[in-house]
């Protein structure tokens, strides 16, 4: 196998890694919504000898929830079939020409290439108190959820989480990929999706000859992944 043969292979293997580590569920210190007691909770039942009250104030209406862009605008990458998860919790669109390898609780999916792979961990939500249900409210605890999932990966370092339209959240992210003593950058993105029973990670790593692709992955692979 040439030098370039074990890089491209090497692309694979880092994320095979990276999501062989993300098999346990979400627990308790990742950080819950807290819902605030209701007005009806403190206030004391009307008697027939209370006196008359006045008409309440009207408030005016909340403002209204920023629509959040896209995970991207990037002209998508063609879709040609789609892997459904053998435990039935989920399914994302296979790019065309790519080679489809089921791991364990998982699935990785690279390019002909090899220069740009992806894979999809489902993680369970706590019970009683999922995460991330509030649109635009949980874009901290989801990137933290994404960084406990994939952080052991070598020299991972994740940006500023930011809200998409399927009520996820979008990070980019950088590491490293060593090989014979070689190191080169590679990076990509962390597409979060909750649901009430899951946390969907889709997990795009390219190399730098790759990096191009990632937005038209991204877009493709965006609008197709969903929870069963």
């Amino acid at each position: 196998m040439t030098r370039k043969s074990h890089w491209l292979a090497g692309l694979g293997i880092v994320v095979a890694l990276m999501v062989a580590i993300a098999g346990q569920p979400v627990t308790s210190s990742i950080g819950f919504i807290a819902f605030p007691p209701t007005l009806a909770q403190f206030s004391p039942s009307p008697t027939p000898t209370d006196p008359p009250t006045s008409a309440p104030a009207t408030l005016p209406p909340p403002p209204p929830v920023p629509t959040a862009p896209p995970a991207s605008t990037a002209p998508p990458l063609p879709i040609e079939a789609y892997y459904q998860d053998t435990a039935g919790r989920f399914k994302v669109g296979i790019l065309k020409g790519y080679k489809v390898s089921p791991l364990a609780g998982s699935v990785l999916v690279e390019s002909p290439d090899g220069n740009l792979a992806y894979s999809v961990v489902a993680q369970s939500q706590p019970t009683g108190n999922p995460i991330g249900l509030v649109p635009g409210s949980n874009s901290d605890s989801l990137a933290r959820v994404a960084t406990t999932v994939f952080q052991r990966g070598e020299g991972f370092q994740p940006g500023l989480p930011a809200p998409e339209a399927g009520g996820g959240v979008v990070i980019n992210w950088t590491g490293t990929l060593t090989i014979g003593g070689n190191s080169q950058p590679v990076g990509g993105v962390i597409l979060v999706r909750p649901d009430p029973k899951t946390i969907l990670l889709l997990l795009v790593t390219a190399t730098q000859a790759g990096a191009g692709q990632v937005p038209g992955a991204v877009s493709a692979l965006a609008s197709g992944l969903q929870p069963l």
